[in-house]
């Protein structure tokens, strides 16, 4: 009887150099998927958090600009820590009788040449301590603690004379995060409007508003009994303004826009 010997399976040493080189290439392909992934999903939490925060801006904007005397107005390189102008007191044409005229005769004064992004008038909304932290401290027993419960935060809208908001300015207001810059233009709901008041018959005259035209420079005159504007938020970065358009080079994507209408 004959006996055939069964073959002898030879031993794998080890993988071959392509097939390492493939192993570490689809490694390599899913860290780089997997960190795509992590990266869109930061962004896009991000980009969330800065809606939400110029969604609560609308809100405060929308009161500062049914009262414009809450508005701050700083000046160029201001750094003081407290409140120590507001927008009729920084732009006297606005309020030519202190204290006589309408909010909305201040609003209307404010806004109304900022027919074109060229034109804009630019603020400022962010969320501040109304007490620095040097006085929000307590010492006792060479011990400091801080009291933030005693310190709440509130959110403020301002108008900086030359568009700069600085870094030094936030950090001596106790800003908390980063700023956001709001760019206001008159609404395209104008167009077509009868906008003039007509000084014989008192009644609105016949000719009508066409984009980038003027408005009357005296609220009297004008017909319409609100002003719709054209709000757009943006992430400030502390860059300079580029011209009289304010931030146009940085070419930014608003966070929200929002059409606000003013009421007499």
């Amino acid at each position: 009887m004959n006996h055939v010997p069964s073959p002898v399976l030879s031993r794998r040493r080890g993988f071959s150099l392509i097939e390492v080189t493939l192993a570490i290439g689809i490694l390599g392909l899913a860290i780089l998927s997997l960190v795509g992934i992590l990266s869109a999903t930061f962004s896009q939490v991000s980009e969330i958090m800065e809606t939400n925060r110029a969604l609560a801006g609308v809100t405060r904007l929308i009161g500062a600009l049914d009262n414009p005397r809450t508005i701050v107005h700083i000046n160029s390189g201001d750094t003081a820590a407290t409140n120590t102008r507001f927008l009729h007191q920084g732009i006297s044409t606005i309020d030519p009788a202190p204290g006589g005229a309408p909010n909305f005769d201040l609003a209307y004064r404010l806004l109304s040449t900022a027919t074109t992004a060229n034109s804009a008038v630019w603020l400022y909304v962010y969320d501040r301590r109304s007490v620095g932290l040097d006085r929000a401290s307590r010492v006792s027993g060479g011990l400091e603690t801080f009291d933030i419960t005693s310190n709440p935060s509130s959110m403020e809208v301002a108008f900086v004379s030359d568009r700069n908001f600085t870094f030094d300015m936030a950090s001596q207001r106790n800003v908390i995060g980063a700023p956001m810059r709001v760019r206001l233009t008159l609404s395209r709901l104008l167009v077509g409007q009868r906008t003039v008041v007509d000084v014989t018959t008192s009644e609105p005259s016949a000719a009508r508003y066409a984009a980038g035209g003027a408005l009357p420079a005296d609220p009297k005159d004008y017909a319409l009994a609100y002003l719709p504007v054209v709000a757009e938020f943006f992430p400030h970065d502390y860059t300079l303004p580029t011209g009289p358009g304010g931030f146009t080079t940085s070419e930014q994507t608003p966070l929200l826009i929002q059409n606000i209408v003013i009421n007499r």
